[in-house]
């Protein structure tokens, strides 16, 4: 290379020619992860749910038939980004409940860098769409941001970072600030169609600017996860096609799965187990409710399938398809969170313990899938989406874990449309993906040593079939369900986790470590997990039970917990700041990770320094909707406290006190655990709810806002119409929690008035 020559003048001086930063003959990378998608819900793996545009990726790429996550979502994703096992980078669990000890930490650390930070590093834009799950809750408010995907690699993050969000109402980021969605449901939007909008966007942006530079995108949608929203006219046109029930389902789909060579001619059914109902036991009401819920969640994955299509319709519109690497898997097996009889209403699962309201959920039998539901179908349904295998997401058998991958590269896979049947696991990907792009992984990056990969490439498995390139042995562990893979031999624990009561109440099996037992299956006779060989073969399961052992002890995986409550005793939340007393103006927006916590009660004061007039009308504050949630607003005259718990209404009101200075709502625990309702005006009690409340821990499992001066899309109850901005006069909020102290009016005064 030509070095500088400098001279006096830069006209004098010559200097060596610049090396692009890239290379422009290198592949794009994009990566698509499905959220909850059983292993047998796509058309090309077996399903009657019209797939087109993703049985059309398979038909130019490879399908994998024998790949395996880690039966959750945070969990999958890590290893998906790293590489590397999930305990191993802090990972072991979903990072909502991060606890103290290392494999459960919830965030990935320095020396397991990332795909995109990799690929970034070698020249690659690399840009986050849609999902993300893998930042802590205590920095999912306001940072810190180093767990963002902006934090990670990504140049640019569109999405949201929860576990789950509405796809009407979703609470998005644009790379490190929370934003309101571009439209309203009224107008049409919906998340998968924004992620999609948003991503052709980030490529025709890069593409203006630079036509030769290589991608990466993650590309992460929230479907087909609860809640199950979709376009009246993607689940209508499955009306009548699930009525004859999941039973008759599955064996329909296994016979497609046996001629398409998705499993062996002699492969039969996992028994369906004794607390799945049998479809022709559940009486015809049932039937006709459990089938729109499989309509709705069949629309929910049609709908996903049409904009995932549109993105590839964009590679192939700017001849990019060719070049473009491309993984598309699911996060885990179908989910059972819905329990036996699915709901209306989710987050009655994360906020109560109650059992299913059969009267209530045929009244919101037409909302379901709608703006007015957050919905999620019955475990027969996750059942038969698992096809032909045994469980579902949350546990490690095979129902579990194994799930669909398609691995698409137009211009250097030559057998295009076959099936690869070799065991694989989601660590295989990145260094698959890193190997076909033709970059050498760093032993340092960024200053810190790099662990050593979990994971081992499949290019030879992807070029040419090979049997021998099959990976030999994989550990499991999901919320205390376990298994071992090792050569052919699996091992699995019957332990039940306790993540639902259904779980608890229903599901045979351990409820105590110390009393678990392990089952031992041949997986290549047996993939289904049907025969246990622990008695014939107990030197087997020794075997494979103390290679978990090994593996548990290099990975980080103990201790182990099947619970919330633990991991709540233990968190690891150090960026967590709790405060009894928060004051709060018009226009300010409170992440519920880091607002008032109101489950043991509270006080909320809205400050009119001028008195508040006869005709007011706006919202005070709201959090959440009329799915889960409370607000205080003044309309028609009358001061209104209104929640929604557990999908039912309850209010507080009273005629608006013309010329007081500050009304509130007070809520005060009773003997039986439930609260009592007091609206006040200045230090005058004005009026009482109609009858105790309860209240949740929290409103909503992603963390919805608390708003004050104005409404989101959605309200929490028909009086109003968001934005529904605050009424005139209104200076601020006060919100306490806990032991109440007595109102302090002329401090109160004087906390108001510096907001004027």
């Amino acid at each position: 290379m030509t070095a500088h020559r400098i001279g006096l003048t830069l006209a004098e001086s010559t200097s060596p020619p610049v090396p692009r930063p890239y290379d422009p003959e290198a592949p794009n990378v994009l990566v698509i992860v499905l959220d909850d998608l059983g292993f047998a819900q796509l058309g090309c793996y077996g399903s009657d749910i019209d797939t087109p545009n993703l049985d059309r990726l398979a038909a130019r790429g490879l399908r994998f038939t024998n790949f395996h996550t880690t039966a959750i979502c945070s969990p999958t994703r890590a290893c998906l980004l790293t590489g590397r096992n999930h305990h191993r980078v802090g990972i072991g669990m979903v990072t909502d409940l991060p606890v103290n000890f290392p494999g459960y930490v919830g965030q990935i650390p320095d020396s397991a860098g990332t795909l995109a930070q990799y690929l970034g590093a070698e020249g690659w834009a690399t840009f986050a769409v849609g999902k993300w799950h893998l930042t802590p809750r205590d920095q999912r408010a306001a940072g810190p941001y180093h767990t963002w995907p902006t934090g990670v690699g990504f140049d640019h993050y569109y999405g949201f970072i929860d576990a789950e969000t509405s796809q009407w109402t979703p609470k998005l980021i644009r790379d490190q600030t929370y934003i309101e969605p571009p439209a309203t449901p009224e107008e049409g939007y919906h998340l998968d169609g924004d992620l999609a909008d948003q991503a052709i966007s980030y490529l025709r942006n890069l593409r203006l600017a630079d036509p030769l530079r290589p991608f990466m995108m993650w590309y992460a949608t929230g479907t087909p996860h609860a809640p199950h929203h979709a376009p009246p006219e993607w689940i209508d046109r499955y009306a009548g096609q699930f009525d004859q029930g999941w039973d008759v389902w599955r064996e329909e789909v296994l016979a497609r799965q046996k001629e398409m060579g998705i499993v062996a001619r002699d492969v039969a059914l996992s028994k369906r187990p004794e607390w799945v109902e049998p479809w022709d036991e559940v009486d015809s009401v049932r039937q006709r409710l459990y089938a729109r819920m499989m309509e709705v969640y069949a629309g929910v994955v049609s709908h996903v399938d049409h904009h995932i299509g549109r993105v590839l319709g964009h590679l192939e519109s700017t001849g990019e398809a060719e070049n473009t690497v491309l993984a598309l898997i699911s996060d885990n097996g179908a989910s059972p969170e819905g329990g036996p009889d699915g709901t209306w209403n989710q987050i009655r699962h994360y906020i109560s313990e109650g059992a299913g309201d059969l009267e209530q959920e045929l009244v919101h039998y037409d909302d379901l899938g709608g703006f007015r539901s957050y919905g999620h179908y019955p475990w027969g349904w996750a059942l038969a989406g698992n096809t032909p295998f045994r469980r579902w997401k949350r546990y490690t058998f095979e129902g579990g874990v194994r799930d669909p991958l398609i691995l698409s590269w137009p211009a250097g896979i030559a057998t295009p449309g076959e099936l690869r049947h070799q065991y694989s696991h989601v660590t295989d990907v990145m260094p698959t993906i890193l190997d076909l792009a033709g970059v050498q992984p760093p032993t340092v990056f960024d200053g810190v040593e790099q662990m050593s990969f979990d994971g081992t490439s499949m290019r030879q498995i992807v070029a040419d079939d090979d049997p021998d390139a099959a990976r030999t042995s994989q550990y499991y562990e999901c919320w205390g369900s376990r298994a071992m893979y090792h050569q052919g031999w699996k091992a699995v624990t019957n332990h039940v986790n306790q993540f639902t009561a259904a779980d608890r109440d229903a599901i045979v099996g351990s409820h105590d470590f110390a009393e678990d037992e392990w089952e031992l299956f041949d997986t290549v006779a047996d993939p289904i997990e049907c025969q246990n060989l622990a008695d014939q073969h107990p030197e087997k399961l020794a075997e494979i039970i103390e290679l978990w052992d090994a593996e548990a002890v290099r990975n980080g995986v103990l201790p182990l917990d099947d619970t919330q409550n633990n991991r709540i005793a233990h968190m690891y939340a150090p960026w967590m700041s709790l405060r009894s007393r928060y004051e709060l103006v018009p226009g300010d927006k409170v992440h519920e990770t880091t607002g008032p916590l109101q489950f043991g009660g509270y006080r909320a004061v809205a400050a009119f320094p001028d008195g508040l007039p006869r005709d007011a009308a706006g919202i005070i504050c709201e959090q959440g909707d009329w799915i889960s949630g409370w607000t205080m607003f003044l309309a028609d005259g009358e001061f209104r406290w209104v929640a929604v718990v557990h999908g039912r209404e309850h209010r507080a009101v009273a005629p608006i006190p013309a010329g007081a200075r500050f009304v509130g709502a007070e809520l005060t625990p009773t003997e039986d655990g439930l609260f009592k309702v007091t609206l006040t005006a200045d230090e005058a009690e004005i009026g009482l709810g109609a009858q105790p409340v309860s209240l949740p821990t929290s409103w909503s499992s992603d963390g919805v806002f608390l708003t004050v001066g104005y409404g989101r899309p959605f309200p929490v109850c028909d009086d109003y119409e968001p934005p529904f901005e605050a009424p005139e006069g209104l200076a601020s909020l006060v919100i306490e929690t806990g032991p109440l102290p007595p109102f302090d009016f002329d401090a109160e005064l004087a906390h108001a008035m510096r907001h004027q």
